[in-house]
């Protein structure tokens, strides 16, 4: 009975293992996983919220200490399986903080490691776009346990101290 009651009671899981490419070799979760896991999807070429959310988590890592920066890392995964390259993600991640990883694949490969935490995009063609289209997506840093768990988020990053403090508690 007390199982029957924790297991209808508990909060549901969301998360998981994936594989991705990082810079042009097999990248997985499960066999780099930190202690503590922060994971951004966006885009490489994104012109205002993907650089805001990985500027803010840069200065975060900056103000941990050095054993906290061992048991923390940010995972960047590309939607744009059309014009990011593993390469130029990997670049574009390391711009932020030589630390970051920055993943990308096919779209299938893509859908398939975004779609257990809830993360979505939306790729909209845009003439008045530079680029001539736009990418919608998800805004939330998930904080993932060793596992893959989601244990905790960051919605719409504003500051850095709001990624500081959730690290923190989370460490």
């Amino acid at each position: 009975m007390a199982f029957l009651l924790w297991y209808t009671q508990r909060p549901p899981t969301m998360g998981g293992d994936f594989k991705l490419n990082h810079n042009g070799q097999a990248w997985q979760f499960s066999e780099n996983a930190k202690k503590l896991n922060l994971l951004y999807v966006g885009y490489a070429k994104c012109p205002d919220v993907c650089p805001m959310a990985l500027s803010y988590s840069a200065q975060a890592f900056k103000q941990l200490t050095d054993k906290e920066r061992e048991n923390v890392q940010l995972i960047f995964i590309s939607v744009d399986a059309e014009n990011d390259t593993a390469e130029s993600v990997s670049v574009y991640a390391h711009q932020f903080n030589p630390e970051f990883i920055g993943l990308t694949g096919t779209t299938a490969e893509i859908d398939a490691a975004i779609k257990p935490f809830g993360a979505s995009y939306i790729v909209e063609k845009d003439p008045k776009s530079y680029l001539g289209y736009s990418i919608s997506h998800t805004d939330r840093v998930f904080v993932l346990n060793k596992k893959g768990i989601v244990v905790d988020s960051i919605q719409s990053p504003r500051s850095a101290d709001e990624i500081t403090t959730k690290i923190k508690e989370n460490l």
